[in-house]
């Protein structure tokens, strides 16, 4: 029975680690390169078929709207073949991002994320961002515009 059980715990180490390395390398450094390391060809976001190219298109998206960007993860937790994680990002809006011009504003957003991982890779993600919220700490009033 240990050996399943050592199995096991490779698996969860190795899915954290895969985490771990696209929110640090990825999404936060904005090395969309590492995409064809993490996601299958045959990834799904949210139930549509993007492969490796919907992350890079994410992230080249993010960095053009945004600086400075940091990820905690607040909460990792590996069942078998899924990783969920809880995260926090910190940037600063420097760029156009849904219609609203570079603010020079900081924010902080929390999401969750859900990866199926299968053979070393990410085939499946849902997840949940909050971008109204992000539009709304970039482009409320500032206290001295009140």
């Amino acid at each position: 029975m240990t050996g399943a059980t050592d199995h096991a715990t490779d698996h969860a180490t190795d899915h954290r680690k895969l985490a771990e390395y696209w929110f640090a390398r990825g999404w936060a450094g904005g090395d969309a390169s590492i995409a064809d390391e993490v996601f299958a060809e045959e990834f799904v976001l949210n139930g549509r078929q993007v492969g490796p190219a919907g992350p890079r298109r994410s992230v080249a998206a993010v960095h053009s709207a945004f600086s400075d960007i940091g990820v905690d993860l607040d909460l990792v937790l590996v069942d078998g073949p899924y990783v969920v994680t809880h995260y926090t990002t910190t940037a600063r809006h420097t760029g156009n991002y849904r219609g609203v011009a570079a603010s020079g504003r900081s924010i902080r957003v929390s999401g969750i994320v859900i990866w199926k991982i299968a053979d070393g890779k990410v085939v499946q993600d849902w997840n949940s961002f909050d971008t109204a919220e992000v539009v709304a700490q970039i482009s409320a009033p500032q206290d001295s515009e009140k």
